[in-house]
């Protein structure tokens, strides 16, 4: 899979430059001084939303699976000159810092069904106590649309599936929404999509 997404990323851009407009929305609500204003984004292949939140004031750490989109990510961040600490790394092998992450994007980050709520799972222990999960990915009305995504309706989302694989959180919104996708060569169109927030428990709570 790894070997697929190496492939993938050859092109560059194939997701766009731009950040996701769904995390700069929500971003912009949190303070970068929330907490430890430290943030994670897992899977983020060439760090279009990792750079953005660099640029506005947090520290940022990146992960993917594809070598070729971290040297990437880390050659943009370079460009731009901001500081993103991007590994190249699997998604069950990344080892978070122990005082965990104020905020954690997760977009477009479909894996099959079994490996999804493990997933799932170490992002929950990975967020700090107060912190907030922020994610976007496709819908299973998605597989009659040509905007990109799984073919595989299994890998694809439902806000009760969400609701279950996330269940010790406080879930602030759960909604599907039809978006106009415009994120290089393989988002484009119309989507149908899951957007999901959700808060780790605390008497600390983001603002």
């Amino acid at each position: 899979m790894h070997h697929f997404w190496d492939e993938r990323y050859q092109q560059e851009g194939v997701y766009g430059k731009d950040p996701n407009p769904f995390w700069v929305r929500e971003l912009d609500r949190i303070s970068p001084d929330a907490l430890n204003h430290r943030l994670l984004l897992p899977c983020e292949g060439e760090g279009r939303n990792a750079l953005w939140a660099a640029r506005n004031g947090w520290a940022v750490e990146a992960f993917d699976g594809s070598a070729v989109a971290t040297a990437t990510c880390l050659r943009w961040a370079k460009e731009a000159g901001v500081e993103v600490h991007a590994q190249h790394t699997d998604a069950f092998e990344f080892e978070a810092d122990e005082s965990g992450y104020s905020v954690i994007g997760l977009f477009y980050a479909h894996m099959p069904s079994n490996l999804r709520m493990q997933f799932h799972e170490r992002v929950t222990h990975w967020l700090c106590p107060g912190g907030r999960l922020i994610l976007e990915g496709f819908g299973v009305q998605q597989l009659g649309l040509l905007s990109g995504g799984p073919r595989d309706k299994s890998m694809l989302f439902t806000p009760e599936m969400l609701r279950s694989d996330f269940a010790s959180l406080e879930v602030i919104k759960n909604e599907t929404a039809s978006v106009v996708l415009d994120e290089g060569p393989y988002h484009q169109g119309l989507g149908h999509v899951v957007q999901f927030i959700a808060q780790k428990p605390d008497q600390c709570v983001i603002p």
